[in-house]
């Protein structure tokens, strides 16, 4: 499967000639700290777009954005953990809103469906949108308790949501084989499908 990660210019090359390095992971993503990938080139360009726009601004650059291109092949014998969430369910809205609540709320309610401890290698399922985010926040500053979220308000009844693959270990990077990074070409036609989200 060929998979993409948008990002800008700097961190593509660094990716290419270093290697994936978590390090580099925010916390609270959908499935946990990891690096993550999609099947969908035009989701990572609009991703690539903008981390590129964000990078500029924090350390005053000009650079472009660009999409690193890998293939993925399961190795079977490396025996990895693999979280499936590949429909937009109620169970998928869980996972992700419990990678996305802090240590202290998920040890509060005993909840251990999440990836903030690694247990999985490799996560693929939907990418989330915004909504999630702030429910999250709400819940981390005590206003809702887990139990209570209604995950309807985040589970849309139309439109495609891009799936996305994210790697969590060493072991799972080796699944992965670089083959080129490249600047997104027709940015113009991206930055329409940003307006329209």
């Amino acid at each position: 499967m060929k998979l993409y990660h948008g990002t800008n210019y700097s961190s593509a090359i660094n990716i290419m000639t270093n290697g994936i390095d978590l390090k580099y992971s925010k916390k609270y993503l959908d499935f946990g700290i990891g690096f993550y990938t999609t099947p969908n080139y035009d989701h990572a360009a609009i991703s690539a777009i903008r981390a590129t726009d964000k990078f500029n601004r924090k350390y005053r650059k000009n650079e472009k954005p660009y999409i690193v291109t890998m293939d993925f092949s399961l190795k079977k014998e490396l025996e990895l953990s693999v979280g499936q969430y590949v429909r937009h369910s109620e169970r998928w809205g869980q996972f992700v809103l419990n990678n996305r609540l802090t240590k202290d709320i998920l040890e509060a309610y005993d909840i251990k469906e999440h990836n903030q401890d690694g247990k999985y290698d490799i996560c693929y399922g939907e990418i989330a949108d915004g909504s999630i985010a702030n429910i999250a926040y709400q819940v981390n500053l005590g206003n809702i308790a887990p139990k209570d979220v209604d995950y309807r308000k985040f589970l849309k009844d139309k439109g495609v949501y891009p799936q996305q693959y994210s790697f969590h270990s060493i072991k799972a990077f080796s699944c992965i084989t670089m083959l080129s990074c490249d600047i997104i070409t027709g940015k113009e036609k991206y930055l329409k499908l940003i307006e329209r989200r």
